[in-house]
């Protein structure tokens, strides 16, 4: 199946997307998969059961797509950050999301470029780059971004404002995160392989505190 977002004007050159339409769906391809750019010992998560290292589970290789024995879920809500660094100049083409089960569903997925120290109170008030309505299905939906908003990245943070239980279930569940594009080395940095390093510092939300599908926007 293949969807189409009609996308809102939100000001400030941002878009978040509804709406349904058909059309050509990308190729389900891993050959320009974003993976090898991505800074895993690096990536975290704010609200995550089990701290900030939480995110990095759902950080998986193409062949890994469909596992489900690792997830990130919310702690205390059903508000979810995951902050994603590159070790490379990143054009982003596309992200595949796999979530669930039905009920700890995102309801939607905001993305910001380059701002790694978001947190929950700006990412609730802040105007995202783009912002996708998410379909409440197990399997892995790939969300095409307009690829002139996500040019040269160093880094995406995904904010998921909340789940589609409405109020039945307390958060929110990611089984599986992937990027598509292309990428160049960043100045004065060579080409770097990512190792398995030791665990950052977790990272909590405080009780009280503010809290094979593709889908792509119409342009």
């Amino acid at each position: 199946m293949s969807c189409s977002h009609e996308a809102h004007d939100h000001g400030h050159d941002h878009d978040h997307n509804h709406g349904h339409s058909h059309e050509v769906p990308l190729e389900v391809s891993p050959l320009d998969s974003l993976y090898g750019q991505i800074d895993l010992p690096n990536v975290t998560a704010l609200n995550a059961d089990g701290g900030g290292e939480a995110g990095r589970k759902v950080i998986k290789s193409w062949d890994m797509r469909d596992d489900e024995t690792l997830w990130c879920e919310s702690e205390v809500d059903d508000e979810l950050i995951i902050i994603i660094p590159f070790t490379a100049s990143i054009s982003l083409r596309s992200i595949t999301l796999k979530a669930g089960p039905s009920g700890k569903v995102p309801s939607e997925m905001r993305l910001f470029r380059d701002n790694p120290g978001l947190d929950f109170s700006d990412a609730s008030s802040s105007t995202p780059t783009q912002a996708f309505d998410v379909v409440d299905v197990r399997e892995g939906v790939e969300y095409q971004v307009k690829a002139a908003k996500f040019n040269g990245l160093t880094s995406l943070t995904l904010y998921f404002p909340g789940n589609n239980s409405d109020g039945e279930e307390e958060t929110t569940r990611v089984y599986y995160i992937g990027l598509r594009g292309t990428h160049q080395p960043l100045p004065n940095r060579p080409g770097v392989i990512i190792y398995e390093s030791s665990a950052r510092p977790t990272d909590h939300k405080v009780d009280g505190a503010s809290s094979g599908q593709t889908f792509r926007p119409s342009y």
